[in-house]
């Protein structure tokens, strides 16, 4: 079966075909330039304040997130064998849909913790004096190799085919479900097929590299003597000797004409030129995720996510229940004490009058002059009126 899917694999080469895709270069290459001057701005504004380069670093952290899930949503046209969308479309649709990345990065992360509190218990088991060393003896075997798959879907899995599978469309839980069931029944065949894919990127890039320095030494060595102005200064360098002399003092007078355009132009061509390997990757990634899906019961594995989410759901909701009742017990106390207390109250509205009653002849005083009765602080009868004190 594994060989069968590498054979199947040999449309990894087509991911060369990816540099011919203008639109897809062209947005990329704009989203590593709008990244770069948003960097050089923040670095700028830094003398102001320091919070700025933060701000602008998350700026071009975003613009560079939203641009490549937009190329790699058109690469991922192509790798199904259709036209790529436009360059718009792209872009809105990277808008809309790249942040489900960011979700399923946290899933799996919150799935690689909620792993590691399991071993930690079972390990805690294993203390026990007399059967935790026999539970070792099964428990750390299992465990190495556990832990050590987990770690390797990593960088094999999760991370290169974790962005193919929102640009196939695929929500957040259909992608972690599509990532689980990869690393489960194809991950050795993903590993070998990601090697491949890197390898060509590679090569593609070492081959533009030597192109571009190569034709960049021959070139400063003609126009040294035809065009002088400091041309070899400018240009022996390759791509870092251009950005050195522009940021040096390219632009303040300290170049001829000719060095300015020279650094410019080279800056655009060398830009165009590694941005090509990241196509390549890009598209392979895209070929990978498809050949991986291919044989697999997605649907079955997507039912296996949502009946663990659902059992989740359920077991919350009975520990909100356990937590809430005891809460309401108290609360339910004072109110069935005072239900009693205002329905008698209409029955016994005459009892209150005898109250006072017995109260009065035990300690009542009398007025010398109408004989009606007075509280011992009194200071003027009450009827009469006459002084009592």
């Amino acid at each position: 079966m594994l060989s069968q899917q590498i054979k199947n694999s040999g449309a990894l080469l087509d991911s060369v075909d990816a540099i011919r895709n203008g639109p897809a270069l062209l947005l990329l290459l704009a989203t590593f330039v709008f990244m770069a001057l948003l960097l050089a701005l923040g670095g700028l504004m830094a003398k102001v304040s320091m919070v700025f380069i933060g701000l602008f670093a998350l700026l071009a952290y975003a613009v560079f997130f939203y641009g490549a899930n937009a190329v790699g949503a058109m690469l991922m046209d192509e790798a199904h064998g259709k036209p790529s969308r436009p360059m718009m479309a792209a872009v809105f649709n990277s808008l809309a849909t790249s942040h489900r990345l960011i979700l399923v990065f946290l899933l799996i992360g919150l799935l690689y913790v909620v792993g590691l509190l399991a071993l930690s218990s079972v390990l805690f088991v294993c203390k026990i004096p007399v059967l935790g060393p026999l539970l070792y003896v099964a428990v750390f075997p299992a465990s190495v190799v556990l832990v050590g798959v987990a770690l390797f879907a990593l960088p094999t899995v999760i991370f290169p085919l974790s962005a193919p599978a929102i640009w196939n469309g695929a929500g957040t839980l259909q992608c972690v479900s599509q990532l689980l069931a990869i690393a489960r029944k194809r991950l050795l065949m993903v590993l070998l097929l990601m090697i491949a894919v890197t390898l060509i990127a590679g090569a593609m890039g070492g081959l533009i590299s030597a192109i571009l320095f190569s034709g960049t030494a021959v070139t400063a060595l003609l126009s040294a003597p035809i065009l002088g102005g400091g041309m070899m200064g400018s240009m022996g360098g390759g791509f870092g000797g251009m950005m050195g002399g522009l940021m040096g003092g390219g632009f303040g007078g300290g170049a001829s004409g000719h060095a300015v355009a020279a650094m410019v132009g080279g800056g655009v061509l060398f830009g165009v030129a590694f941005t090509l390997p990241g196509m390549v990757y890009l598209r392979g990634a895209s070929t990978v995720y498809l050949r991986a899906l291919d044989g697999l019961d997605l649907a079955a594995e997507q039912a296996v996510i949502d009946d663990k989410m659902a059992a989740a759901r359920a077991k919350a909701r009975d520990l909100q229940a356990q937590y809430a009742s005891p809460a309401a017990a108290p609360v339910a106390a004072p109110v069935v004490a005072k239900e009693p207390t205002p329905a008698p109250t209409p029955a016994q509205a005459p009892a209150p009058a005898p109250a006072p009653t017995p109260s009065t002849p035990a300690t009542a005083l009398a007025c010398p002059k109408c004989q009606t009765p007075y509280a011992a602080d009194d200071a003027f009868c009450g009827h009469c009126g006459h002084q009592l004190k």
